[in-house]
């Protein structure tokens, strides 16, 4: 392919290098002017931090105002650590986070030059950095995903390493990389177990038995910090937005698809009201998670088919809601929503409030996004003596999608950007080789 050719150059490198910086720097600096992007989430984040400066611990409860059970274990305390050590300071967390994106790109490249290392490979993963604009958006979005990401990266690619080398350190950066990661994402308890039992037999299969505590690590946190919300609320879990999310996210998409917009929310909001009468915490997260099974087994069709759409949606989404998020636009209800939604018009209103050049942009993200997947698909179908790297890869990219489900959008996606486009780029380099036999 031609276009391969092209960019087997490395004078190409320090272009797409010198981009992305400045891309970087420059919503950087522009935010720093206006104000760093924020969500609603963000908010609480920034509550969560202060309460804990102020010796009210991590949590969401304002002072003054009513106690929610709800509120005292809503996020992981790692992202609220974050702004806590930075002095809560936007600007300063805003040029955290754009240091953590710079720094997992190197990292790639990096990762790179230990395996298929070329001026294709650096410049394709490069490209892909360059038209992924959520990394950008969120580098400069008061929200914890970059900062996930960036530990997320290091996780696998630190197994990835410890496979090679054999060298102890690899082990150690990849369990202290998944506690922290999942500090800041409750997302990656589940994978805590996957870490405990897949590290504890590989290590007995190598004999190497000193490291058998290592594995232990990220569990421990995980049992640690459900132990303290026990002690905070009387249930034992590491979050309590997930059975509040199953039942208001996911639960309600189905409930929209089976019976209409109006029907799905007098559903939600009728068992969120009996849900708050329940006076036990625990209890009362045990119901939204039963009413949650309930609406999953009996719409299970519809249930199926929200997935299969969100796992669609997870590696080709171009990222619509961020733009307009991140540029304060008008009409920021997001395409998930707007595909459920009874009321007729919903779509054409998006269309119609999204700028001609956001759509263009968007358009060229999408192409590439497929690009991507299809050059990932290369490297996977491609026989290797580093197997194992392919599976690792895919273990990260794979985890992700299904713990995201039906709501897998650009943001959700991000963190394993740099997965994908690690294999995207030695799938190019497959590809090119595999012209020149």
């Amino acid at each position: 392919m031609k276009f391969l050719r092209i960019l087997d150059n490395s004078k190409i490198t320090p272009i797409l290098l010198g981009i992305i910086l400045l891309l970087h720097l420059g919503a950087f600096t522009y935010r720093t002017i206006i104000g760093p992007a924020e969500t609603a989430d963000s908010e609480g984040y920034f509550l969560c931090a202060k309460n804990a400066y102020e010796g009210n611990g991590f949590q969401y409860n304002i002072p003054g105002e009513p106690y929610q059970e709800e509120f005292v274990a809503t996020r992981t305390p790692g992202y609220p650590a974050i702004i806590l050590a930075l002095g809560q300071s936007k600007v300063a967390v805003m040029g955290f986070q754009v240091l953590l994106s710079l720094t997992t790109i190197w990292l790639c490249i990096l990762f790179l030059k230990k395996f298929n290392f070329s001026p294709l490979t650096q410049n394709i993963l490069l490209l892909g950095f360059l038209f992924t604009p959520a990394q950008v958006i969120y580098a400069t979005t008061l929200m914890s995903e970059i900062p996930f990401q960036f530990f997320l990266v290091n996780l696998f690619l630190s197994v990835i390493l410890f496979i090679k080398t054999n060298k102890i350190k690899w082990l150690v950066f990849s369990a202290l990389a998944l506690s922290i990661g999942f500090l800041i994402k409750p997302i990656l308890y589940p994978f805590t177990f996957i870490f405990l039992i897949a590290g504890t037999i590989y290590l007995i299969r190598k004999r190497k038995l000193v490291c058998l505590p290592l594995p232990f690590i990220p569990f421990l946190v995980v049992i640690a910090l459900a132990s303290w919300n026990y002690t905070r609320t009387g249930a034992f879990e590491v979050s309590s937005i997930q059975a509040t999310n199953l039942l208001n996210y996911n639960g309600k998409m189905i409930l929209y698809q089976a019976d209409g917009h109006e029907r799905g929310d007098f559903v939600i909001d009728s068992l969120e009201t009996e849900a708050v009468k329940i006076t036990d915490f625990s209890e009362r997260q045990n119901f939204r998670s039963r009413e949650t099974r309930k609406i999953f087994l009996n719409h299970p069709f519809i249930a199926a088919f929200q997935f299969v759409k969100g796992c669609g949606s997870f590696f080709l989404d171009p990222g619509r809601f961020d733009w307009i998020t991140y540029l304060g636009l008008e009409n920021k209800n997001g395409f998930m929503f707007s595909t459920n939604d009874s009321k007729t018009g919903a779509i054409l209103n998006i269309i119609r409030s999204t700028p001609l050049p956001i759509w263009v942009i968007l358009l060229i993200v999408f192409i590439f996004n497929i690009v991507k997947l299809f050059l990932f698909g290369v490297y996977i179908l491609k026989k290797s003596q580093t197997r194992y790297v392919k599976i690792i890869l895919s273990t990260g990219i794979l985890y992700i999608l299904a713990i995201t489900g039906s709501l897998g959008v650009s943001r959700y996606a991000l963190p394993i950007v740099p997965l994908l486009l690690i294999g995207t780029a030695l799938g190019a380099a497959t590809l090119k080789n595999g012209e020149n036999k």
